[in-house]
């Protein structure tokens, strides 16, 4: 077994958790960096889709941001972390420029931005436009030179509680995933940034995003918030893609069976440029009316524009010219494509570890930001304050506040017994080489949660099945899981994560009676502001679930809602066409 020690350890190596790390060591912390894959290769980060969606204050309006940030974040975002990452983020820019990441400029130096998901003429939000792949191999970097020690391909599966006392982690367990080696790490703090559970969907590279970090917080007796929310991204529908900013930045357009842009029934002043779950209930209404299949429509884009294409989404377009959708002058060749909704989990929006303002979760010792966290900057789905850009902001922010509070700490005191039972279990499925294979499960675990009325347009009879089909997965399956190999071993724990994580999520969103956002349910088509006006916590008490609300505090926050009650948007816009829904 492989015992490390340091201050401050951070699990996972994405945006959040490098910003993390670097900043712990800027604060005088030694730092431990763990990933499950390779740091700067791996995790969705890694294929970030050249957007970079950060307000900026010498060019945008901040009443305009911050609120279309709270609006489309359905006022379930902490409004104290929104104005943390609006202060903040053009620091975090002008690092990342600094240590070498390549935005796209025009002629006169200044940074060219295009209007991507959530702009119009209107209310323009743009964002800036980096180069793919590039992001994450500079934070590897920055890390390494920084005295960051990364110990690359460990996954994480347990936390380690103080000896003597279960409110506190003082470090983590987990295994190398070619070697098989035990990992033990003791440590002051713990961040969490392992992202978020994508449940290994139809969406690019997000098969290492299960719910990791959710889940062994979870275990260890800290509360999860915002599970019944999640992000509906937008795909090819025969293979994964990504890079659904720039695709609408640049024009395309969502198009039905009969070949009109229907977006504009539904959100008439975003239509093509809307967010990801008004796009999403669109899509499913369309369908649900008989006028699908759907397509995304290219045939508009130039030579110009599949140039700028290439530069920020290089793995993307290489796709397309494989397909022969555009050719070696940068012409169409097929411009509409087959286009679906896909299931993410709660990849840049939606649920995670519920933190404060310094990013403490409810155990001391444990800290957690980006995916791994709740989502307090973007609430429902805050597109002005999502995915990458407030993964650096909370990562940065976290990585300062848990080197801060480990300065406080003598030494990290764990219970040797504790590190024996967690190793025991983590390595159980190795004693069942003739169990269920953990690709069984995953697929079981898709087909209950992917029909579009269990995660778009949902109601309690469907949602209520879906959980009985997890429950029955997770009593059947689990106990049985198997593994043959280190590699094997960790595909068998993701399994596992993906149906806990499953279950709480359908816990959760049967217990929220109401509409809101990305959370729409057919059976309570109405936002209630005046009893849901809240986070819905749920903790693990003797082996079960346990829910419970926290009040908003709204009354001192900037921004409050106009009405108690209305009707969702996406249901109000589909009775406003005469149909049934």
């Amino acid at each position: 077994m492989n015992t490390l020690q340091c201050d401050v350890v951070v699990v996972g190596g994405g945006p959040a958790g490098t910003f993390a790390a670097v900043k712990a060591v800027e604060n005088g912390a030694r730092v431990i960096l763990l990933d499950k894959g390779y740091v700067g290769k791996s995790g969705c980060g890694t294929f970030g889709a050249g957007s970079f969606k950060a307000y900026l204050k010498e060019e945008d309006s901040l009443d305009l941001w911050y609120g279309k940030a709270v609006e489309e974040g359905f006022f379930i975002n902490d409004q104290d972390w929104l104005k943390k990452h609006f202060d903040t983020i053009g620091d975090r820019v002008k690092e990342l420029e600094a240590w070498g990441v390549v935005f796209e400029k025009n002629e006169d130096g200044s940074y060219r931005r295009i209007e991507g998901q959530g702009s119009s003429d209107k209310r323009p939000i743009k964002t800036l436009m980096f180069h793919g792949p590039q992001f994450m191999e500079v934070m590897r970097k920055v890390c390494e030179q920084k005295g960051v020690t990364i110990v690359d391909r460990v996954m994480v599966d347990a936390l380690l509680h103080e000896k003597g006392n279960t409110r506190v982690i003082r470090g983590v367990a987990g295994f190398h995933g070619v070697t098989g080696e035990r990992y033990v790490v003791k440590a002051k703090a713990v961040v969490l940034t392992t992202g978020a559970q994508a449940y290994k969907s139809h969406y690019a590279d997000l098969h290492m995003e299960t719910g990791d970090a959710h889940i062994m917080g979870l275990e260890a007796g800290a509360a999860l918030a915002n599970y019944e929310f999640n992000c509906h991204q937008l795909t090819h529908g025969h293979f994964a893609t990504h890079g659904m900013n720039v695709s609408q930045g640049l024009g395309a357009k969502f198009v039905n069976a009969l070949g009109e842009d229907f977006t504009a029934k539904y959100d008439p002043e975003y239509a093509s440029h809307g967010n990801l779950w008004r796009i999403s209930a669109s899509m499913a209404m369309e369908v649900h009316f008989g006028r699908g299949p759907l397509y995304f429509d290219y045939s508009s884009y130039t030579p110009r524009d599949w140039e700028l294409f290439e530069r920020t989404l290089p793995l993307m377009y290489r796709s397309y010219r494989q397909a022969g959708y555009v050719d070696e002058h940068n012409h169409v060749v097929q411009g509409k494509l087959s286009w679906v909704s896909a299931l993410i989990g709660n990849v840049g929006f939606g649920g995670g570890l519920y933190i404060d303002i310094d990013g403490r979760t409810t155990l001391e010792g444990l800290y957690a930001a980006g995916d791994a966290s709740y989502g307090p900057t973007s609430g429902v789905e805050g597109f002005c304050a999502y995915a990458m850009p407030a993964a650096s902001t909370t990562g940065a922010a976290v990585g300062e506040s848990a080197a801060k509070y480990a300065r406080g700490v003598d030494e990290a005191r764990v219970d040797e017994k504790e590190v024996e039972a967690v190793l025991r279990k983590m390595t159980e499925p190795l004693n069942h080489p003739q169990g269920v294979d953990p690709s069984h499960v995953v697929i079981a675990v898709q087909e209950a949660l992917f029909p579009y009325d269990v995660y778009i347009l949902r109601t309690e009879e469907k949602m209520l099945a879906a959980l009985r089909r997890i429950q029955e997965i997770k009593k059947r399956d689990l106990p049985r899981l198997r593994a043959l190999d280190a590699h094997g071993l960790r595909f068998a724990l993701e399994a596992r994560n993906m149906v806990l994580s499953a279950e709480v999520m359908l816990t959760a969103a049967l217990y929220r009676k109401e509409s809101r956002g990305s959370h729409l349910r057919l059976d309570y088509p109405e936002i209630d502001n005046e009893h849901w006006l809240k986070w819905i916590l749920v903790e693990e008490k003797d082996g079960e679930l346990a829910l419970s609300t926290k009040d908003i505090p709204i009354g001192r926050y900037p921004l409050r809602p106009e009405h108690k009650r209305e009707l969702h948007a996406s249901i109000a816009a589909a009775r406003n066409l005469g149909e049934k829904i």
